[in-house]
């Protein structure tokens, strides 16, 4: 029997992390769902994790290549049986009620659209060898955020969004960029079906204030390589207005770059 929604989860050698955020999928008060967790290194904790947790119409898997989200990521979405596809990284999480209200949302919505965002809560929290000490948490929305902004910069986080499978079909995660590509992914989905957004959805998002332990806040994600991959996906997908090419040119500009709205 075909689920409804389809979670590509992948993980690195996090087995803690990943524990918390399967946990949260499973307390889901919506239940027709199945896991995918894909993992580009395999150790015991994260093993024992993924017994404990997954379930017989789960599927784990152990890829080799290139150790990295992205990758891992286009193998689940090889792997995805559901009509829709969410995203959520091993450090995570979502609160019990996200797939139920997205849920009634799709079937309101009569399949007006094929691709959702909601709203998001943050999370500071310190990650140290002792265990994960909460910080405090941000509630942050996104509903008066204009969509076509998203030519322009990423707003949305991977693990808020959701997917209609058939919108996927031909897109895959470039796993050369050493940032931004989850934004470049759905800048791919966005030529075919702008995101629609929804109010209460679930999605949470962690980051441990300890720098470096977050992919994104590396040295190679920073300073220039940031520029060049914008770059790239500027290039790679045009600004549909002259609008947007006019706010690209202005936020390359702010890093001292000069270009025509031509090269946007």
């Amino acid at each position: 029997m075909t689920p409804f929604f389809s979670f590509i989860v992948p993980t690195h050698l996090r087995g803690h992390l990943l524990r918390r955020s399967l946990g949260s999928i499973r307390a889901q008060t919506f239940s027709d769902f199945e896991i995918i967790v894909v993992a580009d290194a395999l150790d015991a904790d994260t093993a024992l994790v993924a017994a404990e947790l997954l379930r017989p119409q789960d599927t784990f898997v152990k890829r080799a290549g290139t150790p990295g989200p992205a990758q891992s990521r286009n193998e689940g979405m090889r792997h995805a049986r559901g009509e829709w596809v969410l995203f959520l990284d091993d450090d995570d999480s979502l609160m019990p009620e996200h797939l139920a209200v997205l849920a009634q949302h799709i079937q309101q919505d009569g399949g007006k659209h094929k691709v959702y965002f909601s709203d998001l809560q943050v999370v500071y929290e310190n990650r140290s060898e002792t265990g994960i000490e909460r910080l405090r948490a941000d509630a942050v929305s996104l509903k008066d955020r204009p969509v076509e902004s998203l030519f322009v910069k990423n707003f949305i986080p991977n693990n808020v969004l959701a997917f209609r499978r058939d919108v996927l079909e031909g897109c895959e995660v470039d796993w050369h960029l050493a940032s931004q590509e989850d934004w470049d992914f759905l800048l791919a989905v966005c030529t075919k079906a702008l995101p629609s957004y929804y109010p209460g959805g679930g999605a949470v998002v962690h980051k441990d204030v300890n720098p470096g332990t977050r992919r994104g806040t590396q040295t190679t994600s920073n300073d220039l390589t940031v520029v060049l991959d914008f770059l790239h996906v500027y290039r790679r997908w045009p600004a549909p207005s002259e609008s947007l090419r006019e706010q690209r040119q202005a936020l390359i500009k702010g890093v001292g770059l000069e270009l025509p709205t031509s090269w946007f």
